[in-house]
């Protein structure tokens, strides 16, 4: 995940030494076009709009991966559904995670039901 800036003073002046960077807090940078971020869960933070629906918790509460806030299509043919364990996945494990004796999903799905990679 992203680091996270602080936003400045309140008067809409930067903190100095800072930068608005995705996964972070702060103002959408303005010479980007809108389609090119995405607001995550938690409305002071953004990702660029092609973090969304990739698999990874870009967002730090899976808001990127998950409805309401992003409507995602079901997992790919290399990824296994299952509630992760993982902070860094959210819906979805890689399959190359399944059957190598650690646990990835907390029902134990990846070691005994997925088929593997």
């Amino acid at each position: 995940m992203n680091k996270i800036f602080p936003q400045g003073d309140g008067n809409g002046n930067a903190a100095a030494g800072t930068k608005a960077l995705p996964g972070g807090e702060g103002d959408v940078p303005q010479s980007l076009p809108s389609f090119l971020v995405a607001r995550c869960g938690n409305p002071t933070s953004w990702i660029y709009s092609d973090q969304k629906c990739d698999g990874i918790n870009n967002c730090g509460d899976c808001s990127d991966e998950l409805s309401p806030v992003t409507a995602c299509p079901p997992c790919g043919p290399g990824w296994w559904r299952c509630p992760s364990t993982v902070f860094k996945y959210c819906d979805c494990i890689p399959r190359v995670l399944c059957r190598d004796h650690t646990q990835h999903c907390s029902d134990w799905s990846d070691e005994y039901s997925c088929p593997g990679p």
